[in-house]
């Protein structure tokens, strides 16, 4: 159930993350509890980054909101998602990254860091700003 559960959600999720097009940068609230957490956007983007990157094996890099209201990055194996009780990171997810090798290798390879780098550029900025509002 972990893994069957957990990867439908943390896959409908991380597909809601993403839309064609050019990303840019979050804006109103969410810029602003971004550059409140982590200080700017480039530290955070250089922070989820290495979550995604340093990764061991197959995994996830999240973005949450806390139980205090604080965003926090982290990273968990497999299909675990901070929501489950085995997770190191707690917390409602907003945005997330799949770094298992289905995600990239056709394309990518083993250069996992490539396909993050590129990943920023279909972030949905619009759908992670109404997982915070909501």
């Amino acid at each position: 159930m972990r893994n069957n559960g957990g990867g439908h959600y943390n896959h409908e999720l991380f597909w809601k993350c993403m839309k064609g097009g050019t990303a840019t940068k979050p804006t109103g609230k969410l810029a602003a509890a971004i550059d409140s957490s982590f200080g700017s956007f480039d530290v955070f983007k250089s922070q989820f980054t290495d979550a995604g990157k340093n990764r061991f094996g197959s995994g996830w890099a999240w973005l949450v909101i806390n139980a205090d209201k604080k965003l926090m990055i982290g990273s968990t194996p497999n299909q675990d998602n901070p929501l489950m009780d085995v997770s190191d990171i707690k917390g409602t997810p907003l945005l997330c990254l799949d770094v298992w090798e289905h995600a990239y290798y056709l394309k990518y390879q083993n250069k996992r860091p490539d396909y993050i780098n590129n990943w920023w550029n279909v972030v949905n900025w619009d759908f992670v700003s109404a997982r915070l509002d909501s």
